[in-house]
C-alpha cells in the first residue's frame, strides 16, 4: 500500500515527513507569493536578477579592503625617518614670534613721506640744537664777555648787597685749579681774580671765603657759594646777601 503525504496547512511550520525543504525553493516561493499579492494589489515589483547575499559577496571581493598598517621593527633595519613638524603648525620653532600687528601686504607709504633715515637725521639736528642752547644758557657770560665789567671797574668800597645763590658741583673742576669738594669754602665770580678774599654776612653771621670759580652765568646773580659756604652761614640757596672785599 502505498503511503500518503499529508499536505501542510497553511501556517503550519512542522516539517512533514518525507518533505525537504531547500534554501533555493523557499526563496523563490517568498518572491513568487510577493509577486501573486502584488498583481492582485496593482504594484509592480521588479525583482532582482541576483539575490542580495550573492551581491553583498561580489561587492565584498571588488571593493578595496580598508587595514591598517602596523610597522614591525625588524633587529638590524634602519629605523623610519620621523617627519619634521612643519613651522606653521609650531611657530615658536622658527626661533621668532609673528607681530601682533603684522603690516598689510598692500600697505604703502603716503606720497610725499619721510623716510626713517630722514626723520633720524632730523632727530640728530634737533637734538644739537637742543645742547647748543643748553650750552649757551650755561655760559651765558662767555658770550657776553665784552658787557661785563672788569673787576677793577665795579664799585667794590663798603658793604654792597648782591644777589647769590649755591652751586654743589662736587668732583668737577674749579676754574682756580682743584676739585670741588663737600667741604670746600669759597665763591664763584664772573671776573675777580682768584684768591680774592671776600667777606659775607647773612642772619648775624659772617664768613671771609676766596674766590675759587667762575660763575654764576645767570642774570642777576653776582655770587655763587659752595655748599659748605652756604651751610656755614645758613644760606638758603637763592637771595641777597651781604658782602665786602677783606682787608688784606
Amino acid at each position: 500500500m502505498t503511503p500518503v503525504r499529508r499536505r501542510a496547512a497553511v501556517g503550519d511550520n512542522r516539517r512533514v515527513p518525507g518533505q525537504r525543504l531547500t534554501r533555493a525553493s523557499a526563496t523563490s516561493l517568498a518572491v513568487a507569493l510577493s509577486v501573486t499579492l502584488a498583481s492582485s494589489c496593482g504594484v509592480k515589483i521588479t525583482q532582482p536578477t541576483t539575490p542580495r547575499s550573492e551581491r553583498e559577496r561580489e561587492r565584498a571581493k571588488t571593493s578595496p579592503s580598508r587595514s591598517t598598517t602596523t610597522a614591525v621593527a625588524t633587529p638590524g633595519a634602519a629605523a623610519p625617518a620621523r617627519t619634521a613638524p612643519s613651522a606653521r603648525a609650531h611657530p615658536r620653532a622658527r626661533g621668532s614670534i609673528a607681530p601682533a600687528h603684522p603690516v598689510p601686504a598692500a600697505f604703502r607709504p603716503a606720497p610725499g613721506a619721510a623716510s626713517d633715515a630722514e626723520v633720524r637725521s632730523e632727530l640728530a639736528q634737533m637734538a644739537a640744537v637742543e645742547r647748543a642752547q643748553r650750552a649757551q644758557s650755561l655760559s651765558a657770560a662767555a658770550a657776553n664777555l665784552e658787557g661785563l665789567l672788569p673787576w677793577t671797574s665795579e664799585p667794590k668800597s663798603g658793604n654792597q648787597v648782591s644777589v647769590a645763590s649755591v652751586f654743589t658741583d662736587y668732583g668737577l673742576g674749579l676754574a682756580c685749579g682743584g676739585v670741588l669738594g663737600r667741604n670746600e669754602l669759597g665763591v664763584a665770580h664772573k671776573t675777580a681774580p682768584c684768591g680774592t678774599l671776600v667777606t659775607f654776612t647773612y642772619g648775624g653771621r659772617s664768613l671771609t671765603v676766596p674766590v675759587i670759580d667762575r660763575g654764576p652765568y645767570i642774570a642777576g646773580r653776582e655770587w655763587d657759594l659752595t655748599g659748605a659756604t652756604a651751610a656755614a652761614l645758613g644760606f638758603p640757596g637763592l637771595g641777597k646777601i651781604e658782602w665786602a672785599l677783606a682787608q688784606p
